[in-house]
């Protein structure tokens, strides 16, 4: 069995080493159209571009939305500033208001300025809630002022 072991081996050897053999030779693939300085076509350049190109107006129009966010928030700032002033100023007129309105005010200001007196005990008329009262109060009145 040895020999026939051999022998395959030698067979095997005859076929990698043999003189009649040819060498493989090594099929050189053409070199496609490429710069030889970047390795990229020209279709890659045009989608590079265009993406850089999408990309600088994505973010000029990102800064112009942020600009005009910033004035709507001025502006909107600016009148809650005037808002405040004039709640300051309703204030004050209310203020103003409640104290025209007071009684004590009011009574000082009829007498100083208009000449009110208080009358006296027998200017003082009394409500008497038992007397009848006129059923037809607005006839009576336009009676009176016709006649």
């Amino acid at each position: 069995m040895m020999a026939a072991e051999k022998w395959y081996e030698y067979q095997d050897s005859y076929k990698k080493y043999g003189l009649d053999m040819k060498p493989k030779t090594i099929k050189k693939e053409p070199i496609k159209s490429k710069s030889q300085s970047s390795g990229i076509n020209a279709k890659d350049k045009f989608r590079m571009l265009s993406l850089t190109v999408f990309t600088g107006v994505l973010c000029v129009g990102l800064i112009i939305a942020t600009a005009y966010a910033a004035s709507i928030k001025y502006n909107i700032n600016s009148m809650i500033k005037e808002n405040s002033v004039i709640q300051g100023e309703i204030e004050n007129l209310n203020v103003k208001i409640e104290s025209a309105s007071n009684i004590q005010i009011i009574e000082a200001r009829a007498v100083a300025e208009l000449g009110m007196q208080y009358p006296g005990s027998e200017q003082l008329v009394f409500v008497d809630t038992n007397k009848e009262t006129i059923k037809d109060f607005a006839l009576v009145l336009k009676e009176q002022a016709y006649n």
